[in-house]
């Protein structure tokens, strides 16, 4: 006997008993916990050494819950308009069927449009160039054509047309093939025999001529309401550096340099009166991405969070705000300003409850949306203001895919051919201009060249000239 009364003796054991039980019940959602983290981790290093991990689809549905590929019933029929011209018709004859060999009867004729590329050859110029000197100062005098691209005698007498120059600039700089791959390009299905480095010359030569031209653009940033920002990594010579992207509904501009908002700040000015949609550049007056929290909450929801209830609460909101930013048209002014201000107040409240919450998943997400409650929700207050930063990261998208291939770039002079061809083609692609034909005309001849009028800022009625 150990001095105690029995029923003290048992409820202690039992008491015991219930603690250990508790003990390794929580030791087994603790390692299960463990292992479902670990599993996250794995899977998510896996993804970051993929090429297309940022646009694959990390969720698929299971067999039964596939919807048909293709558009909703109701929806219009789609398809291509008839081509404006037809070159060649050709008749695919119905006699009869093989099998049975009897002429077929009641017989009608459907058109199928078929459309190919012609065989490309290229086009060999030869310029007999005279030279010659002035008996009266003695000075070298030598002739010139409007077709040509480049005054080189001697062994450098070879040189690639503007359209393919320009057709190098738009797949490498748009397109984001590299110089290899589009000499190989070039020579196989154009048998236009050309080599990367000669590439690299000639394009690096067409964005220091029309260097000009973006700056024309940058001049037009200031003057737009909204202008949206992103950046990401880049490599100067294997050094990091970053690459800005700053966009409007019909322009883009690239810049590389360091993280800061110097270069916003340069561009934009200091007295800039409009809105940036970005993360971060307190510099300006700035309208936050809501697709960013958005984008944290799936992932946390799918993490399992502690609090979910908390985060599926914030996620219907902000998705609650973009539907009604949908709806403006359809409401009345007063009532859609009645739903803004309901929501507005339902979000604040919901920042205020969780801003110090235990969860540290759910406080690190409220606490930003505390700090910039404004700027999330400011596009309720003006159509114009954007909701998301979309515009700035797509524009910015194919210079991640390029990094990931065309390894950013080595020289200084790389980064300037880098910001003016991308810029260039961004913007002509914009405003829906031909890039490749400006590119021709502006090659050709040595004189100067007239900025396109529908590249020059909105009400300016002069001319301005580059020379190339």
């Amino acid at each position: 006997m150990n001095g105690f009364p029995p029923s003290l003796e048992c409820s202690r054991c039992g008491e015991g008993e219930q603690q250990l039980t508790a003990q390794a019940e929580q030791i087994a959602a603790l390692e299960a916990r463990l292992k479902q983290l670990q599993k996250q981790l794995e899977r998510q290093t896996r993804a970051g050494k993929r090429q297309a991990a940022p646009f694959r689809r990390t969720k698929k549905k299971p067999p039964g819950e596939q919807g048909r590929p293709g558009r909703k019933p109701g929806h219009e029929r789609a398809e291509r308009p008839p081509p404006d011209k037809v070159d060649r018709t050709l008749l695919a004859a119905a006699e009869f069927r093989p099998d049975c060999r009897v002429a077929l009867v009641d017989k009608t004729v459907h058109v199928q449009y078929q459309t190919d590329l012609p065989p490309v050859q290229p086009v060999v110029t030869q310029f007999n160039v005279e030279v010659g000197h002035c008996p009266c100062c003695g000075q070298r005098v030598q002739g010139t054509h409007p077709e040509q691209t480049s005054q080189a005698l001697g062994a450098a007498n070879q040189t690639l047309g503007p359209r393919a120059t320009a057709l190098a600039a738009d797949f490498k700089y748009r397109l984001g093939i590299p110089f290899r791959k589009i000499a190989d390009l070039f020579g196989g299905a154009f048998g236009l025999a050309c080599w990367a480095g000669g590439l690299t010359r000639l394009t690096a030569r067409l964005a220091s001529a029309s260097r000009g031209l973006l700056e024309i653009l940058k001049l037009q940033l200031p003057g737009r309401f909204v202008v949206h920002i992103d950046e990401t990594s880049w490599w100067i010579g294997g050094r990091k550096a970053w690459l800005h992207a700053l966009a409007a509904d019909d322009l883009a501009v690239f810049q590389v340099g360091g993280r800061s908002r110097n270069i916003a700040l340069e561009i934009l000015g200091q007295s800039f009166q409009g809105l940036v949609s970005c993360e971060g550049y307190d510099a300006f007056a700035t309208a936050r991405c809501n697709a960013h929290p958005l984008r944290r909450m799936r992932d946390l929801l799918a993490a399992e969070a502690a609090d979910k209830a908390a985060l599926e609460t914030i996620q219907q909101l902000l998705l609650t705000g973009l539907a009604l930013r949908d709806r403006r048209e359809a409401l009345t002014d007063l009532g859609y300003r009645r739903l803004a201000t309901q929501h507005k107040a339902q979000v604040h409240d919901w920042i205020a409850q969780h801003a110090a919450h235990a969860d540290q998943a759910v406080g690190r997400l409220a606490r930003p949306l505390r700090r910039d409650e404004t700027e999330f929700l400011k596009f309720l207050d003006d159509p114009r203001i954007p909701a998301t930063n979309n515009q700035g990261e797509s524009t910015l998208r194919f210079a991640v895919l390029l990094r990931k291939i065309g390894c950013c770039n080595r020289t200084p002079r790389g980064v300037e051919t880098f910001e003016v061809l991308s810029s260039l083609l961004a913007t002509f692609r914009k405003r829906g201009l031909n890039f490749i034909a400006w590119a021709r005309e502006f090659l050709q001849g040595s004189g100067p060249k007239y900025v396109p009028p529908d590249l020059l800022p909105a009400g300016f009625t002069g001319q301005i000239l580059l020379s190339p």
